[in-house]
């Protein structure tokens, strides 16, 4: 559902508020990562300071939107029902691809805080239903570090299946870093 004057679509589980890409979140989004700067610092890769900034991150919503319009991405940002304005996770279909592979890079993350209390499993399920009414996806791949064992159990809820171990593949705190390979297959994908 869009609202009037809102670039953004509203998608709603039974806890949680998710919302596609808009530049009028900007500084919620802004005040979610910057409080989980130091917590998200040890599983993504450094980010330049000024992605701390509210020009950064409204020039970052006008990117998505443009990606998302364009069918190269999809970005979701999630609340809990009752407290609308705070942003406590995030999720991403990055790099979209068209047939042959109708594929997808799917990444999330979810505020210290709400860590535990299933969220990320109810926001990830919503987003994907979302995203397979509105694109041609028939593969979502995903990365993990292998010590990050509640990302595992969510990977795993949703249905993703272990592939394999991506050797040095994603450079964190300035090394680079084995990541487990998981994927899941829409089985409801029509040809």
């Amino acid at each position: 559902m869009r609202k009037e004057n809102d670039m953004s679509e509203e998608i709603y589980s039974e806890r949680l508020l998710l919302r596609t890409s808009d530049p009028a979140l900007a500084a919620p989004i802004l005040s979610y990562y910057s409080r989980n700067r130091v917590f998200f610092s040890t599983a993504e890769p450094a980010f330049p300071e000024e992605y701390y900034t509210l020009s950064y991150q409204t020039n970052m919503q006008l990117q998505e939107v443009r990606r998302m319009e364009n069918g190269q991405s999809a970005y979701y940002y999630f609340s809990l029902l009752h407290e609308p304005e705070r942003i406590i996770g995030s999720m991403s279909f990055a790099n979209i691809r068209k047939e042959p592979y109708l594929s997808t890079v799917f990444g999330y993350d979810v505020d210290e805080e709400e860590q535990g209390k299933g969220y990320t499993t109810e926001a990830c399920s919503a987003a994907m239903k979302h995203l397979f009414t509105r694109s041609r996806i028939h593969r979502v791949e995903a990365r993990v570090l292998p010590e990050n064992k509640a990302s595992i159990r969510v990977l795993e809820k949703l249905g993703f299946q272990y592939e394999g171990i991506e050797r040095s593949s994603i450079l964190i705190r300035g090394s680079f870093h084995d990541h487990l390979r998981y994927g899941y297959i829409n089985e409801d994908f029509q040809l």
